[in-house]
């Protein structure tokens, strides 16, 4: 399983460069209808219940003042009981109370929802000096010489783009699969590719699942997306790259792009942060030795190789 090859890289030349940028992609709104609490109806209800009742012989002074407080009671129950349906424990609003939301609202918020897919990547051993590096637990971790603020970065899903290809990508990171993968294979301005976990037998249950369907390219690999990496038709698997160079004419070869690294934003970088992965191993570390021996092959024979200590959704 690969990416392109640096003998693509002559067919870039004459294709024409695509500028990087935010691509807002249309979202569907649902008008989900939800029955409404109707006030009135629960007090009406109430109110017969009440009516219902024996009543006191009216012409007894004592029983007319019990009466009176008994139309109170019940009076005040029912304002209590309405204020108990119309909120929940929690004091927020009960589902019968609340305003529908649309599928807008669903896709401003966080977590996996819509069109609005965003993962943040934490990177170790970036390509630095090593008075930026400093070790969290056992781990060491590095951030780049130029950016004192961040060794992190953000990859924003587009569904619309690639179906397929982001429901396994979803898949993997709710998985925590990206955790100590590394970043084998980094060719400077063209791909930085990873998507072999550091866990033998992890990989064997991924690949253990089958091929991926293509997806249609709706995207284009401009620097910064990120796509699927495939060896022929339908051979998707859980290898991905993201293009460090506008790779336009990868398109027209069926690479699917299903996001794309985000500007930078607070306490996290952007392309920045992925130019500085290590790449002085270029193409060497071999990817069957990687799936049979994980990071016991990894950490002996390429130890500097940049990785993902966590990937989550925001």
């Amino acid at each position: 399983m690969s990416a392109p090859t640096l003998s693509d890289i002559d067919d870039a030349m004459e294709m024409q460069s695509i500028p990087v940028g935010y691509r807002d992609t249309p979202q569907d709104e649902e008008d989900d209808e939800e029955d409404t609490f109707s006030g009135d109806d629960e007090i009406d209800e109430l109110g017969m219940i009440a009516a219902s009742s024996p009543q006191p012989n009216q012409k007894d002074p004592a029983l007319k003042r019990h009466s009176y407080l008994t139309y109170i009671f019940v009076g005040l129950a029912a304002i209590v009981l309405l204020v108990e349906v119309l909120r929940g424990k929690d004091g927020s609003l009960s589902l019968n109370a609340r305003t529908k939301a649309t599928s807008d609202d669903l896709s401003t918020s966080s977590g996996t929802t819509g069109d609005n897919l965003i993962i943040e990547f934490t990177v170790a051993n970036l390509r630095t000096n090593s008075a930026n590096c400093s070790h969290v637990g056992k781990m060491l971790q590095c951030i780049p010489q130029h950016n004192n603020a961040t060794n992190k970065f953000r990859i924003q899903l587009y569904p619309s783009w690639a179906p397929i290809g982001v429901k396994r990508f979803q898949e993997l990171t709710e998985a925590n699969f990206w955790d100590d993968a590394r970043i084998f294979r980094v060719v400077p301005n063209f791909v930085s590719q990873f998507g072999i976990s550091s866990y033998p037998d992890v990989q064997k249950y991924y690949d253990s699942l089958g091929n991926l369907k293509d997806d249609k390219v709706i995207g284009s690999n401009k620097r910064g997306t990120l796509t699927f990496a495939t060896s022929g038709r339908n051979t998707r698997t859980t290898q991905l790259f993201i293009n460090t160079a506008d790779n336009k004419f990868l398109d027209k070869q069926g690479f699917s792009p299903i996001g794309e690294v985000l500007a930078a934003g607070d306490g996290y970088g952007s392309m920045d942060v992925v130019d500085e992965m290590y790449s002085k191993y270029g193409e060497d570390p071999d990817q069957g030795m990687i799936k049979e021996e994980g990071k016991d092959y990894l950490e002996e024979k390429y130890p500097l190789l940049s990785y993902f200590v966590t990937a989550v959704f925001v």
